[in-house]
């Protein structure tokens, strides 16, 4: 039986994954509230895959977002818990709720209880229920659909003070929304007994859609950016603090270094949670 995870990872592994799940599941019966504040901005955008001022492809010289989100994970017993997250988001055209969404995940393997060496694997399903926006325009708070997600997770920890995971996942969504692939690796480091680290990579592949500046793309003065075939990669360096037994306080930036049909964004997160 391996050792169990410390602590101030175990915080910093659930702040890392919460949006889209963990590969490591929570005691049955616990209940945890996260809240991030959340920032990003580009004055470039990748026309299909040529970065472009945005000035020059929209009518925007700068875009930015914030987003304030609310995640409530529950673990309903060992190997079964609900992920819930939802977000109010507002730039200097839009103000609205973004999508949200609905996970349940099962955990398939308990590295900690297993003696075949296989990594904690947990597979993932999830509902995602459109905001309340416009869609089509460049400062559109999302893509404006329903969908359907499927990924597996896998993590392992390789001594106590160092995990990694990955999780590889496919989207399906309607109303013209491509479809699209992706997988995710991060790895995490335990500092101190109190501050963590964290460095993801993301990579997200639309199977299908239109470019900017294709036939389908605009009519008139009316535009389809959530119809674009839009491919992003994300790399994101965080650290979380242990505050408190049960609250723990956390920061992010990201940046997208490569993609198609998407700004060349900079993020920053501030992240709370608490375990009750």
């Amino acid at each position: 039986m391996k050792t169990t995870m410390t602590l101030g990872l175990a915080l910093t592994l659930t702040q890392a994954c919460w949006a889209d799940g963990s590969p490591w599941l929570a005691e049955p019966g616990n209940t945890q509230l996260i809240i991030a504040q959340v920032q990003q901005s580009a004055d470039d955008i990748y026309k299909n895959r040529d970065s472009k001022a945005l000035q020059d492809v929209t009518p925007l010289s700068e875009l930015v977002q914030d987003t304030t989100w609310l995640g409530v994970n529950y673990a309903l017993d060992y190997d079964l818990a609900l992920d819930f997250k939802t977000g109010y988001a507002r730039n200097d055209e839009e103000t609205g709720l973004t999508d949200s969404s609905v996970g349940l995940s099962w955990r398939l393997v308990d590295e900690f209880i297993s003696y075949s060496n296989v990594p904690s694997t947990v597979l993932r399903a999830a509902v995602i229920l459109q905001g309340d926006y416009q869609t089509g325009s460049p400062s559109a708070l999302g893509d404006g659909a329903d969908g359907l997600e499927l990924s597996l997770i896998m993590g392992r920890f390789i001594t106590p003070r160092l995990a990694l995971s990955s999780e590889i996942g496919y989207r399906k969504r309607n109303s013209g929304v491509a479809d699209d692939a992706f997988y995710k690796l991060a790895g995490y480091v335990l500092a101190s007994p109190q501050l963590s680290l964290s460095l993801g990579y993301s990579h997200t592949n639309a199977l299908e859609g239109i470019n900017i500046g294709d036939p389908g793309f605009s009519d008139g003065d009316v535009t389809n950016f959530h119809k674009l075939e839009e491919d992003v990669e994300l790399v994101d360096l965080g650290f979380s603090y242990n505050l408190l037994p049960k609250l723990n306080l956390g920061f992010n930036a990201a940046r997208v270094i490569a993609g198609k049909n998407t700004t060349q964004s900079d993020v920053y997160a501030l992240t709370m949670d608490y375990t009750l």
